[in-house]
C-alpha cells in the first residue's frame, strides 16, 4: 500500500519529504551516511605503505647516503680545482716558452736554454713542456752536441703531438744516428719519418733518403724498389727524377 501525505495546499503531483514510497521514505535515501574507511584499511594503502617504506629506508641508511653525497661533492670540488690548476699551469708554461722563443730569434741561446729548461722542469707534461724539449734538442743539434740532443728528441718522439715538429724530430734523429754510423736506427727512424710526411712529394723525398740509407747498409734490393716506386709516381718531377737516377747509378755500380 502506498501512502501519500499531501498538504491541503500542495500542488497535485508533488510529494512531501517523508512520504512512504515502496516502503522507504525519500528522506531515507537522501540522508543515508557513507561507509567510513577504517584505520586498518588506511594503513594497508599501497601508496602510503611505499612512502613509509622509503622513509624508513632513508632513515636507517642516512649515514650511508650522507657519505656518498659528501664523496661525490669532494670529487667534484677536487676535479674543479685540478682543472683550474691545469689551466693555470698551461698558461704559465706557454708564457715562459714564448720568452724562450724570443731569445732563440735573437740567437741568445744561453737565455733561451734557461727558459726552456724551466718549462721542462716545472711543466714537463704540458704541450709547452714537450715543445721546450724539442727546441733544446735543436739547440744542441746545431752545436753538434748530438749525445745531448738525442734524449730530448727521443722524448718528443714518444710524447709529442705536433705533426710538423714530429717530422723534424725523426729527421734529426736519422742524421744523428747516421753520423754515428748506426744505420739500423737511422733506417728505423727514416721509416717513421715517411709515415709522418705531410704530402706525397715529401714522402717521395723521404723514400729516396731511405733508399740511400738502405744502399749504405748493403740492401740493394730494398733501395732499388724504393727508387722505382718514386720514378713511377713522379715522372714529371725533375728534382725527384734526378735524385732517383743518382741512387740508381750507385746501385748498379
Amino acid at each position: 500500500m502506498i501512502w501519500r501525505w499531501l498538504p491541503t495546499n500542495a500542488p497535485e503531483g508533488r510529494e512531501r519529504a517523508g512520504t512512504p514510497v515502496g516502503g522507504k521514505t525519500i528522506g531515507d535515501k537522501m540522508l543515508k551516511p557513507k561507509r567510513k574507511i577504517s584505520k586498518k584499511e588506511i594503513q594497508r594503502d599501497p601508496f602510503l605503505e611505499s612512502i613509509f617504506s622509503i622513509k624508513t629506508h632513508l632513515t636507517e641508511k642516512k649515514q650511508y647516503y650522507t657519505r656518498i653525497i659528501l664523496a661525490v661533492l669532494a670529487v667534484f670540488i677536487m676535479g674543479s680545482f685540478y682543472l683550474k690548476s691545469q689551466d693555470s699551469n698551461r698558461e704559465t708554461a706557454e708564457n715562459i716558452l714564448s720568452k724562450a722563443m724570443v731569445f732563440i730569434a735573437l740567437n741568445d741561446e744561453d737565455n733561451a736554454m734557461i727558459h726552456l729548461q724551466e718549462v721542462i722542469d716545472e711543466f714537463e707534461n704540458t704541450v709547452a713542456g714537450r715543445n721546450a724539449g724539442f727546441y733544446i734538442g735543436r739547440i744542441y743539434l746545431d752545436k753538434g752536441e748530438y749525445d745531448l740532443a738525442l734524449p730530448h728528441f727521443e722524448r718528443y718522439a714518444a710524447k709529442g703531438r705536433n705533426p710538423i715538429l714530429t717530422g723534424s724530430v725523426y729527421q734529426a734523429m736519422v742524421n744523428i744516428y747516421r753520423s754515428k754510423q748506426d744505420l739500423s736506427n737511422a733506417i728505423k727512424f727514416q721509416k717513421m719519418s715517411i709515415k709522418h710526411s705531410n704530402s706525397k712529394e715529401e714522402k717521395a723525398w723521404a723514400s729516396l733518403t731511405l733508399a740511400d740509407l738502405s744502399l749504405a747498409n748493403g740492401d740493394k734490393i730494398a733501395a732499388l724498389e724504393l727508387v722505382k716506386r718514386v720514378i713511377a709516381d713522379f715522372k714529371n718531377n725533375n728534382g725527384l727524377r734526378q735524385r732517383a737516377d743518382e741512387i740508381t747509378g750507385r746501385i748498379g755500380s
